[in-house]
């Protein structure tokens, strides 16, 4: 009996043995990186830099290296992205992958960004020349491409504009198509103020450029016939630094 004793004994360490080092000897499964890992980090991305822009975003396509492979712990997934891209439209990134804190992957991104905004459209048709009012106006939802991001969030801030080139009815009015209204123009007599050091001067001077307030021309000094360059304040006024 105590040798059959010891027989079983043996044998079922031998077993519980065998069971072990087939458990150590198994590989370990790869631990891939998922699609939504990645849209999640982009998501993060896409609201801390549009953070106060009123944006409503979509991302229309992403595409992602397949089957990355990475070692098990804690993932940081951080984006990188162009300084010049303004938050919509096509653009390639970087991805870099940590993992436990250390970087395992510096991976290309690919994704398309959708972006819409309220904006200033046309309510008709504006030709060229334009003198904008309220009424021309209104303020829609639209695609920030369709503006190619130039578009304008304000109606107060176009008013009183005029256009450069005619703009469509029910079209965004872009921030290049505008232009100041000129309150002074070329070869104008205007009054040319300068301050320095709680001193005022005026003087009779020659506008030798025209624009609207708050642009600056160059002016002549009719008495010195000196030309510098002075700042619009009204349509008579100009104010010059010395």
């Amino acid at each position: 009996m105590g040798v059959l004793r010891s027989l079983w004994i043996g044998l079922l360490l031998s077993f519980v043995l065998s069971l072990s080092a087939g458990a150590a000897g198994k590989p370990e499964q790869p631990q891939f990186l998922t699609e939504g890992e990645v849209r999640t980090a982009v998501e993060r991305y896409l609201t801390e830099k549009l953070r106060g822009r009123g944006w409503q975003t979509t991302i229309s396509q992403l595409a992602i290296p397949q089957r990355v492979s990475l070692p098990k712990g804690v993932r940081d997934l951080e984006i990188v992205a162009p300084s010049s891209w303004d938050g919509w439209g096509a653009v390639s990134m970087a991805l870099l992958v940590r993992v436990n804190g250390v970087m395992e992957k510096n991976l290309p991104l690919r994704l398309t960004v959708d972006a819409r905004t309220e904006m200033v459209v046309a309510n008709r048709q504006l030709l060229a020349g334009t003198v904008l009012t309220e009424e021309d106006l209104s303020l829609q939802q639209r695609e920030v491409a369709q503006a190619a991001g130039l578009h304008v969030s304000a109606i107060e801030d176009v008013v009183g504009m005029k256009l450069r080139s005619m703009v469509r009815s029910g079209a965004p009015v872009k921030s290049n198509q505008l232009q100041k209204v000129p309150v002074i123009n070329n070869g104008q007599l205007v009054t040319i103020v300068a301050e320095s050091a709680g001193f005022r001067m005026t003087v009779t001077g020659r506008a030798k450029g025209s624009g609207g307030v708050g642009d600056i021309i160059k002016v002549e000094n009719l008495n010195s016939r000196k030309q510098f360059p002075a700042r619009i304040v009204d349509s008579t006024t100009v104010e010059a630094g010395f």
